[in-house]
């Protein structure tokens, strides 16, 4: 679980109520509003409380029953955050000086806890729809409002439409014959984990390896009496070092928040609240490479990437220093070296951090023990699910009593097409993004007009703490719906120019960095079987992205229509 998705999860339910009342026996029901947002997670939850305060009337629909988004669904064993807490929380004073965590790296039961808590304070509830799932939204010319529909039969009527989705809310599941009708196990998915789950003793098989699946590996590990991984793409996984949080120094440095989360992380490339070096790999030694990449690795975290060395995607030959050195770390962890060799291989399977590098607790030395079997997945796919366990393509049966599906999310685009989103003349998203996804700063797509969305397509997402883009995005769309109010436009939309022009700077800033080269990756849509190849996150930075957004609307808006 990488920790930076916010949005609704459609789709999945898992029955548990955590106290809060469902609304689906309100269906039929009917709002007038100035805006709907959906999903309650980092996103939607700061986007309410802004509007609030601008006197706007909201609704929050979601399809959990509990304020987080994908930090309501998963409860897995090992979940927890990849970004450093301190700034992985909302910039809400109210909150942030009633509450204090207790560890570096949350998990998911702390940060479930943190999002109760803003509701306690903030009272996000009240106006938030639980057990719902939209389905349908469509523009009305006649208005310039937004017609919606729920699951439930709830409609809505919204000047302001805004999809909150995240960046992984619709699950990927492969569909190998027998899975449904001849497995007599029981499949898991980490988003649906039942709860009082005990593996202990038990034959499990864990399909993919990336922030989810080495989570729950590493865990799963510990008790489990045979435990198989399929291993397509290993997980160039760097360590993570969770610290406790002393309660009475934080309490001391609480004066410094309205700085660091209302100013300093916005000057970082990531969103995060440490200095960022101008260093270079190749600028060093081989000598200073060694301190500099042993004291990141001791230290844990992303901090490599910006503290390190500011180029670790810029070069192959710095890359290439890089995995060196974590696959000689990775190799000194394990005594077996066949299971090393497939984990930490001589060739890299992509640039190091070219796809998202997950954290880790001990994974390595977990996947040595004797009872971990590593299955080459990509020499040997799995071809089918027999009755007792999955086959792979040499014939072989892998006995499981359960089968865990981490084979990760339709990421980016696909939450947006499980909802039938209708624009101008009658044209679907569907059909706006049949050639390719555009969108304009990654916050509104041409054609379909008064539609805000955050943390979503071509926008710096994944590449930057999710508290610190949606933050950033909520006060942008604030900033264009006073400047609707002052010229009294009702309508505001994207103009196909200035959408093909951020279409292509996205593709020309991205193609600066290795991630291009890297394949089945899925900040590119590789991993979803026929899905296009294409950039789908901004790779500029925070600063940028935030200096981009804003000079497009002041003084004046450009590249907008009002009407």
């Amino acid at each position: 679980m990488n920790g930076e998705t916010n949005g609704q999860v459609n789709g999945h339910t898992n029955g548990h109520t955590n106290g809060v009342k469902l609304n689906g026996d309100l269906g039929h029901d009917h709002h007038d509003l100035d805006a709907v947002i959906v999903g309650a997670g980092f996103a939607g939850v700061y986007l309410l409380y802004q509007l609030r305060k601008e006197g706007y009337k909201a609704k929050i629909v979601e399809a959990g029953t509990a304020l987080g988004g994908v930090w309501h669904w998963n409860s897995y064993p090992g979940a927890r955050t990849d970004t450093p807490i301190s700034t992985y929380c909302l910039n809400i004073p109210e909150v942030y000086n009633t509450w204090t965590w207790s560890e570096e790296y949350a998990s998911d039961q702390e940060i479930k806890a943190y999002f109760q808590h803003i509701d306690k304070v903030c009272d996000i509830s009240k106006d938030t729809i639980y057990g719902e799932r939209i389905t349908k939204a469509t523009f009305d010319q006649a208005t310039d409002k937004w017609q919606i529909e729920s699951d439930q039969g709830t409609t809505f009527t919204a000047q302001f439409y805004m999809p909150c989705l995240g960046f992984s809310s619709k699950r990927l599941e492969p569909s190998w014959p027998g899975m449904r009708d001849v497995y007599n196990g029981k499949i898991i998915t980490p988003d649906d984990w039942p709860a009082g789950l005990d593996l202990t003793g038990k034959k499990v098989a864990i399909v993919g390896t990336g922030a989810t699946g080495v989570q729950i590996a590493q865990e799963v590990a510990k008790t489990a009496g045979a435990l198989t991984c399929f291993v397509r793409t290993p997980n160039l996984s760097w360590p993570m070092v969770s610290r406790k949080i002393d309660p009475v120094k934080a309490d001391e440095e609480r004066h410094r928040l309205p700085y660091l989360l209302g100013e300093f992380r916005f000057t970082t490339v990531g969103g995060f609240l440490f200095e960022e070096t101008s260093r270079c790999v190749m600028d060093d030694t081989p000598e200073q490479q060694e301190a500099v990449l042993q004291e990141m690795y001791d230290y844990g975290g992303f901090r490599v990437f910006f503290q390190g060395y500011i180029d670790v995607l810029g070069t192959q030959e710095g890359n290439d220093v890089i995995y060196n050195f974590w696959r000689r770390k990775t190799h000194e962890r394990m005594t077996d070296k066949k299971k090393a060799e497939l984990l930490a291989p001589l060739k890299p399977p992509h640039p190091f951090a070219g796809k998202r590098t997950s954290l880790e607790t001990g994974y390595y030395e977990q996947m040595d023990k004797p009872h971990v079997t590593l299955v080459d997945a990509k020499k040997f796919p799995v071809v089918e699910v027999a009755a007792n366990g999955l086959v792979t393509s040499d014939g072989k049966l892998h006995e499981a009593d359960y089968i865990i599906l981490a084979t990760g999310y339709d990421a980016v685009t696909g939450g947006f097409r499980e909802i039938e989103m209708t624009g101008l003349d009658g044209i679907t998203l569907e059909e706006k993004w049949k050639d390719s996804t555009t969108s304009y700063l990654g916050l509104m797509v041409s054609g379909f007009p008064n539609m805000f969305y955050a943390y979503g397509p071509l926008s710096p997402t994944a590449y930057a703490t999710g508290p610190a883009v949606v933050e950033s995005q909520t006060h942008w769309m604030l900033d264009v719906m006073r400047k609707m109010k002052e010229k009294g436009a009702t309508r505001v939309d994207a103009t196909v120019d200035a959408e093909q022009k951020w279409r292509e700077k996205i593709n020309m800033i991205h193609a600066w960095t290795l991630r291009e080269k890297v394949e089945g990756s899925w900040y590119l849509g590789l991993n979803v079987p026929g899905k296009r190849r294409e950039t789908l996150i901004w790779a500029g930075g925070l600063p940028m992205y935030r200096k981009e957004i804003w000079d497009a609307i002041e003084p004046e808006l450009k590249g907008f229509t009002l009407s």
